[in-house]
């Protein structure tokens, strides 16, 4: 099974079974995992996903919580439900982390805070359960951003929805087709969702097209970027560096393999970085550590259905570097 293939299959997950032990030094391997960083702990937290079993008959969901320093990875008690798919975002003005969507059988519309290594549901938006949906939180507006995800049967969601804590609103706009799998993150610089990629709906007995386009949203409009920049994809991971105040993207997949380039968004044009990293993959998704200005990558998947991967790294805006455990590093 090719990499585009292996990622759109994944999207539709099976049996649910109980996670296996996470006191490790490290989190398991896995995919469809979710990674932010909190702002106020100072500290990248890690939770959920998913990774195929039994030669992918079924999937093994993830309801762990983890957190990284730059030093180890730490577990953290979580009691919450068995998620995979679930975005997740900062809210800097609440100073919470909050979650939205994800899929335990079913796409499903939660809004979820951690509150004392604890989720609790705050709210369901029914209108757009999403898996692998597009969800930023907009410090200027104080609102959170959804676009897209999976709706289920290779359906995908199309429209744009704000939330401020309390209620959903629909925006009426005309925007990016409708897609899941997809790039999304604030630029705090520019003060602009800024889109990239995914996989749309499929034609009959056809495979989903894949997305190449980048868009920006200002609160009130989407705005195509045209121009050169990374090719089409899905399962790309994406965060913004405050440092340099460029968007970082790196990895996914499209039919011919999964990747391993790292690109940087300015909001005019995309820049390809070269140089070692990563093993190419999917899924394997990133946050920004203020504190350290360093990227962090976690695991991904770079083959199906036993292609999944559990490690860390980290990019300092010039290089790669793989993070390696106090017990490799011999304390």
């Amino acid at each position: 099974m090719n990499a585009f293939r292996c990622l759109a299959a994944a999207i539709a997950a099976c049996s649910v079974v109980a996670p296996a032990d996470a006191q490790s030094s490290n989190p398991p391997r896995r995919a469809h995992h979710s990674i932010a960083y909190d702002e106020t702990r100072q500290r990248v937290i890690l939770t959920g996903g998913s990774t195929p079993r039994d030669g992918g008959s079924r999937f093994e969901f993830f309801n762990d919580l983890w957190e990284f320093n730059g030093d180890r990875w730490t577990p953290l008690v979580s009691s919450g439900e068995k998620v995979s798919g679930v975005a997740l975002a900062y809210d800097t003005r609440r100073k919470r982390m909050v979650s939205f969507g994800g899929y335990r059988g079913m796409s499903v519309g939660d809004v979820r805070v951690l509150e004392n290594g604890e989720w609790n549901t705050i709210g369901k938006h029914d209108a757009m359960p999403a898996a692998e949906p597009g969800f930023v939180y907009d410090p200027a507006r104080d609102r959170f951003v959804a676009f897209g995800g999976s709706a289920g049967r290779g359906q995908a969601h199309g429209d744009t929805w704000e939330y401020d804590g309390t209620a959903w609103t629909k925006v009426a706009v005309a925007g990016p087709p409708a897609r899941q799998a997809h790039a999304m993150v604030y630029d705090a610089q520019r003060r602009r969702v800024v889109l990239f990629g995914g996989m749309g709906v499929p034609a009959e007995g056809q495979p989903p097209p894949l997305f190449g386009d980048t868009w920006e949203f200002d609160g009130s409009n989407w705005r195509r970027s045209d121009g050169p920049g990374p090719s089409p994809r899905s399962g790309s991971g994406i965060t913004y560096d405050s440092r340099s105040g460029l968007v970082v993207l790196f990895g996914g997949a499209d039919s011919g393999g999964f990747k391993g380039d790292t690109w940087s968004w300015n909001g005019a044009e995309w820049r390809q970085h070269s140089g070692p990293g990563p093993d190419a993959r999917a899924m394997g998704y990133l946050a920004y550590d203020k504190m350290r200005a360093r990227v962090v990558l976690f695991g991904g998947r770079t083959g199906y259905p036993d292609g999944d991967l559990a490690d860390t790294w980290e990019w300092d805006g010039a290089a790669w570097r793989q993070f390696q455990s106090p017990a490799l590093r011999g304390r």
